[in-house]
C-alpha cells in the first residue's frame, strides 16, 4: 500500500519510479574472426602486404586521377595497378610507336579505358586489341584453387563500348575465347609491345603467352594482373614457372602485378 501511495505521488508530477538492478552482466561485443595469415595455398605463401612507402604519384597526376574517378566502377583493379598500367603504356609507346597493344580479360572496360586514354593523349594510332568472352572466366582447372568457369560474366560488349567511345579511336574488339576463337582477326606479322593478362586462371594465361611471345618486341611487357592474390593460385604458379626461362625478366610489384619483360 505504501509503495502505491508513493508511486501515485510521483506520478502527479509526471515521474515514474523504477527499480535499478545492480550487477547486470554486460554481454561481450561479438568479434569477427581474424583472417588466418600467413597461409600456404598450393605451395605458395600468402600474407597481407603493407609497404611503408608513401610516394603517391597517382594523386598528383590530375589527368589520371580524374580518369580513374570516371572508370572505377568499371574495374576491379585498384588505383595502384591502374596507375602502373597508365605509366607502362606511355613507356611502351615511346619505345616503339608502331607496336600494338592487347588486353585479354576486359570485363567492364576500366583498364582498357586507362591505357586507351594514355595512347590517345600521346596521339598514338597503334591498334589496341580487346579480347573477352563477355561470358566470364574460361579454362579453369585443378591448378586454380578458387576460380571456376563463367565467373565475372556480369558484363557485355555494349557496356565496354559505351565506356570507351571517347577514350581512343583504335580499339579492336575480339569477342570470344582468345586465342582459339579470335586470334585470326589479328593481321599476320603484327608486333606487340604491351599485353595485359587479366584472365585469373593458369591455362588461359599459358595459352596467351604462348601465342604472343614471338610477336612481342624486345623490351615489350606482359602484365599479369592477378599474380599477387591468393585467389589466383594458377596465375602465381604460371608466372613462377616463367622465372626459369632466360629470355625474360619478371618483376613482382607489391601492388599484386607481375611484370614480364622480354629481354631477348
Amino acid at each position: 500500500m505504501l509503495k502505491q501511495i508513493v508511486r501515485g505521488f510521483f506520478n502527479l508530477f509526471g515521474l515514474n519510479l523504477v527499480r535499478v538492478q545492480k550487477n547486470i552482466p554486460v554481454p561481450e561485443p561479438v568479434k569477427e574472426p581474424e583472417p588466418e595469415w600467413p597461409k600456404t595455398i598450393e605451395g605458395n605463401v600468402y600474407d597481407l602486404v603493407r609497404p611503408y612507402a608513401n610516394y603517391s604519384p597517382w594523386l598528383g597526376d590530375k589527368l589520371f586521377h580524374n580518369l580513374y574517378g570516371e572508370i572505377r566502377k568499371n574495374t576491379l583493379v585498384d588505383i595502384f595497378r591502374c596507375f602502373e598500367l597508365w605509366e607502362i603504356a606511355g613507356k611502351i609507346h615511346g619505345l616503339d610507336p608502331e607496336a600494338a597493344f592487347i588486353e585479354i580479360g576486359v570485363w567492364r572496360g576500366g583498364t582498357a579505358a586507362v591505357v586507351g586514354k594514355k595512347l590517345s593523349l600521346l596521339k598514338a594510332e597503334t591498334p589496341f586489341y580487346l579480347a573477352d568472352t563477355y561470358t566470364g572466366v574460361k579454362k579453369s582447372s585443378e591448378k586454380d584453387a578458387f576460380y571456376f568457369d563463367n565467373e565475372h560474366a556480369d558484363t557485355s560488349e555494349e557496356m565496354v563500348r559505351d565506356l570507351l567511345q571517347d577514350k581512343y579511336s583504335h580499339y579492336v574488339f575480339l569477342n570470344g575465347i582468345f586465342p582459339e576463337d579470335t586470334a585470326h582477326l589479328v593481321p599476320e606479322g603484327s608486333r606487340f609491345g604491351y599485353c595485359h593478362i587479366d584472365v585469373d586462371v593458369y591455362n588461359s594465361a599459358n595459352d596467351v603467352v604462348t601465342w604472343i611471345w614471338e610477336k612481342l618486341i624486345p623490351g615489350g611487357v606482359i602484365v599479369f594482373d592477378d599474380y599477387g592474390f591468393h585467389t589466383c593460385t594458377g596465375i602465381t604458379q604460371f608466372v613462377n614457372e616463367q622465372k626459369l626461362k632466360n629470355d625474360r625478366m619478371i618483376i613482382h610489384n607489391l601492388n599484386g602485378h607481375a611484370i614480364m619483360v622480354k629481354i631477348r
